[in-house]
């Protein structure tokens, strides 16, 4: 897979190979709950490996095949507009710009609906300077001259997207032959080629994060188009010649009920927590406006969730609004720290996590060694999708503060009021459903009772934190699963600290909105995670309201 043999390491400095993935996406806000296969799908598969002046790779071609045969099993014809997805070999440069020229000409003629597909496999270069990609041809020299422009990623996106199709996908995967700087000729031919001033080239390489709604960008030529760009691994890490990134995103093309982005959140999960001494952690930037595509079908539950870089959890943006808060003096298992329930206001939209942060987002911290290497449940269930763990308030605040860093946003935890208000999602009762609680309802310790309630075996461990049916806000297991800490205080000093909604060890009364908890703030339990928050932009706002 574009690596040059084995399983060795290539640093990346000048000059020295790290493999990286790069999918840019395209396109039309799509109905959420459409079928995918209603509109034309084409997609143009290149793989090179027989280099002239490069290492030759072997694995390139399976990669290609792996992937044209999944985009042929989920409705895409060949560039050529008819039959399956082909896998083209070994193309020069001169040939390789003739196909793109002519995929162009295929998707412009398949009409404005069209959703089309690049994938390229084999070697490329980073021009370190601004962070593009140029894709390399297999007569392609070391030294980099103008004639190469219109195989940057940036010329790449700004040609395809200028045939009309609705949608396209272009997928980089290949290594990258860093550069200290491009030659001034190739910036003056790239901004040149894509209409953009040359002191602006490095806003098509784009910024950070899978957005809800994305600023203006120099390479769009129709204001509800975007962009996600995705690396197989991290820019400070390197891939590896197993095979890996391409084999689970192949079988994520093909899996029903989630859009491109799920699928990339997905494949990024699943690829950093893959057994093997080879850590690999895909990742993205860039950022695409509306509800992303799907390869199958959509989950309408996804439509307007959104994440700010790979490794940042899903959030969903609460309005600003009126909430109870507290609980009234006739709630059974009612504490006696609880303020007695009234109406509160929250003054401002804001964002928070749809899911407690995952094991996978907790390991991509661990990676950057910015976040302690804690305890955790994924032994006994290797799901990305399962809750961090182990984590006490001085964890979450290294957590922050690293995902801020690596989304340019500043995330936060909520404070008790936004966390009451995020689980209640409108509801005064004990808890967002009712006065009742089940075990069908939430993970808790299934043995115990609360006001008469159903009992069921006891379970002991948290599951995967998409498990249970989300809230009126769109949230999953606000209430149990894992306690999760607030910016709450029980002093002016915070000698204490207080975390909310209970876990899978609590008693069902643990699990009512109302309920407060207090921790030393570098206590840690196996059973305390932690949900994100952070402010929205004023941009963001619009419809959040």
């Amino acid at each position: 897979m574009k690596r040059i043999t084995g399983l060795r390491r290539w640093p990346i400095t000048a000059l020295a190979a790290a493999c990286l993935t790069a999918l840019l996406l395209t396109g039309l806000i799509a109905a959420p709950s459409a079928l995918a296969a209603t509109e034309p799908r084409l997609a143009l598969v290149i793989v090179n490996g027989a280099y002239e002046s490069f290492d030759k790779l072997g694995s390139t071609y399976s990669d290609g095949e792996r992937i044209a045969t999944a985009l042929s099993a989920t409705g895409f014809a060949d560039a050529s507009g008819s039959g399956p997805v082909q896998v083209r070999r070994d193309l020069s440069r001169a040939a390789m710009q003739q196909a793109i020229a002519d995929f162009r000409s295929r998707l412009a003629a398949a009409g404005p609906t069209a959703f089309g597909t690049l994938y390229f496999s084999g070697h490329g270069a980073a021009l370190g300077s601004y962070g593009d990609v140029m894709l390399l041809p297999v007569d392609a020299g070391r030294d980099l001259g103008p004639e190469n422009a219109m195989l940057t990623r940036a010329a790449l996106t700004h040609n395809l997207m200028g045939s009309g199709a609705r949608t396209v996908l272009i997928v980089l995967d290949m290594c990258r032959n860093v550069l200290p700087a491009p030659p001034p000729s190739l910036t003056e031919t790239i901004a040149a080629e894509t209409g953009t001033d040359a002191g602006a080239v490095s806003e098509l390489a784009g910024s950070k994060g899978l957005r809800r709604m994305v600023r203006a960008s120099a390479a769009a030529i129709r204001p509800d188009q975007g962009y996600l760009v995705a690396y197989s691994t991290s820019a400070d890490q390197v891939a590896f010649d197993d095979g890996i990134f391409s084999k689970v995103f192949a079988e994520e093309i093909r899996r029903p009920q989630q859009n491109i982005a799920d699928a990339l959140k997905r494949v990024s999960d699943r690829v950093a927590l893959a057994p093997g001494r080879n850590f690999q952690k895909p990742t993205f930037d860039y950022g695409l406006q509306g509800a992303p595509p799907c390869f199958i079908s959509c989950d309408r539950a996804a439509s307007d969730r959104f994440y700010d870089c790979a490794n940042c959890p899903w959030m969903r943006a609460i309005p600003a609004g009126l909430t109870p808060f507290g609980s009234p003096p006739s709630e059974p298992g009612r504490g006696g720290d609880e303020p007695v329930q009234a109406q509160v206001r929250i003054d401002r939209p804001f964002a928070i996590g749809v899911y407690e942060v995952t094991i996978a987002e907790w390991n991509a911290c661990v990676r950057d060694n910015a976040c302690a290497k804690l305890g955790n449940w994924s032994k006994e269930n290797p799901n990305p999708l399962i809750p961090a763990s182990d984590i006490s308030y001085e964890d979450a605040q290294a957590f922050l503060a690293w995902l801020s860093v690596k989304s340019g946003r500043a995330y936060r935890l909520p404070s008790e009021q936004e966390w009451e208000y995020a689980s209640r999602a409108g509801s005064p009762s004990a808890f967002p459903w009712g006065d009742d609680i089940s075990p069908s309802m939430a993970n808790y310790d299934h043995t115990a009772r609360y006001h008469g309630s159903e009992t069921a075996p006891y379970r002991g461990y948290p599951e995967a934190v998409n498990s249970y049916p989300a809230n009126a806000f769109g949230l999953n297991q606000m209430q149990g699963n894992m306690w999760e800490w607030t910016s709450g205080c029980t002093d002016a000093s915070c000698r204490a600290r207080i975390i909310r909604g209970g876990s899978f060890e609590s008693a069902p009364g643990a699990l009512r909105s109302a309920n407060r908890f207090t921790v030393s703030p570098g206590k840690r339990r196996q059973d305390t995670g932690l949900r994100v928050v952070r402010d929205l932009e004023p941009d963001e706002i619009v419809g959040s309201s």
